[in-house]
């Protein structure tokens, strides 16, 4: 009697918790341990390659971002450089900031290709087909825009395996 008491207990007890919450916490990610992670593979990135974006810059480049007042913001870039090396990581305070977050970092990416009317601010075809192939991560209110050469689809790998 008393072990199917506590197999019926156990049993009640497991088709109890999905009820206490449905969905698990949301996992926090340190974007500077995911941006290190990312330099490993891009060694080349090291010794003052890839540089933080300038606070004048940021609000050119991503108008609106700083604004939202992100809890991390990793915005770096190279100061010169003929390829494409651009990498934006955030974690916005809520779903609607990083909602607002994507499509800064969207719109972002449309400025650098261009359209019919309006050339790309890459200029140069090769810089913007790498854009054409740039996209945005996200994982709940983290974003990453990673505009790589060569390297893109490991960095939003390290990006999204950070999640897991």
């Amino acid at each position: 009697m008393k072990k199917w008491m506590t197999l019926t207990l156990t049993l009640f007890s497991l088709l109890a918790l999905p009820a206490c919450g449905g969905q698990a916490e949301p996992k926090n990610v340190d974007l500077t341990e995911v941006y290190a992670s990312m330099e490993e593979v891009c060694d080349w990135w090291t010794g003052g390659y890839m540089e933080d974006v300038p606070e004048e810059a940021l609000e050119l480049y991503y108008p609106g971002l700083s604004a939202l007042e992100p809890v991390q913001l990793i915005a770096r870039t190279p100061l010169m450089s003929s390829v494409v090396n651009e990498v934006v990581l955030v974690e916005c305070k809520s779903e609607e900031d990083a909602d607002k977050a994507q499509e800064i970092l969207q719109a972002r990416i449309d400025y650098q290709v261009g359209d019919d009317t309006n050339p790309g601010g890459a200029w140069y075809p090769e810089s913007i087909e790498q854009w054409k192939k740039t996209t945005v991560q996200r994982q709940g209110n983290y974003l990453a825009l990673l505009a790589v050469t060569d390297t893109q689809s490991q960095l939003a790998d390290i990006f999204n395996q950070a999640f897991a």
